[in-house]
């Protein structure tokens, strides 16, 4: 089952393609990018061939759910959008956690809810029958049951929303581009839903940097803690 229209997919791989190619890049580190869907595949080669790093990064088709590299064959592992809504979040941070060496570095970037109560128009607009999310409160003890210390965790800004928005609004509204009209129909109700619903205050992007602690006892997080949206507290 296809999980979103290909135009949103090959943004998604822009996005992803740039992460890799930046940590190549500033620290001359080899990455290893998979993915299933070869079209973002391709767009993360041509990225990295033009920055002049097809020597560092390195982008297979793989299916994330099958990949097999043993225990602690990675220093870090960077889990983008939609990556741990394909895989699934439970399986998807076990994976993580045994592709990681001990002590070594999980950065999650991913889309939750800011409360368990999220009103049907929101879950519909951004779920779209497909996806699910979790609250920050199940992402932590997610981490905390697969062995993880949780260093930084933080929300995007609402600035961060409106560029990326603006961005889509003016994509879907560019006459002859290469979006379909399914993705054009999804998008604008996605940006009504967020400004003209109330989605602002339930749907959150999240950033988390995680360190491997196998076989140390990790201290659990408070079972109520939040983190400040907008500044102040929800």
């Amino acid at each position: 089952m296809e999980r979103a229209p290909q135009p949103r997919r090959e943004h998604w791989a822009a996005l992803l393609g740039a992460a890799a190619c930046a940590l190549a890049a500033r620290f001359g580190c080899p990455i290893e990018g998979f993915d299933i869907d070869p079209n973002m595949v391709e767009h993360a080669r041509e990225k990295a061939a033009k920055l002049g790093l097809a020597g560092l990064a390195d982008f297979q088709v793989r299916d994330g759910r099958e990949m097999d590299f043993g225990t602690g064959h990675y220093d870090l592992v960077l889990a983008e959008g939609g990556a741990l809504t394909y895989v699934g979040r439970e399986e998807g941070i076990e994976r993580c956690a045994t592709l990681l060496k001990d002590g070594k570095t999980l950065a999650v970037i991913d889309l939750i809810y800011l409360s368990e109560k999220v009103p049907a128009a929101i879950r519909n607009a951004y779920e779209e029958g497909v996806f699910s999310y979790l609250t920050e409160i199940g992402y932590r003890k997610l981490l905390e049951k697969h062995g993880f210390e949780i260093v930084h965790l933080s929300l995007l800004p609402q600035s961060a929303w409106d560029r990326y928005y603006m961005g889509m609004q003016r994509t879907i509204s560019r006459p002859g581009g290469f979006v379909t009209p399914e993705f054009v129909a999804s998008m604008e109700r996605e940006i009504d839903v967020f400004y003209n619903k109330g989605g602002m205050h339930h749907v959150g992007y999240v950033f988390i940097i995680a360190k491997m602690a196998r076989g140390k006892q990790v201290k659990p997080g408070p079972k109520n803690l939040r983190v400040p949206l907008f500044g102040r507290w929800p």
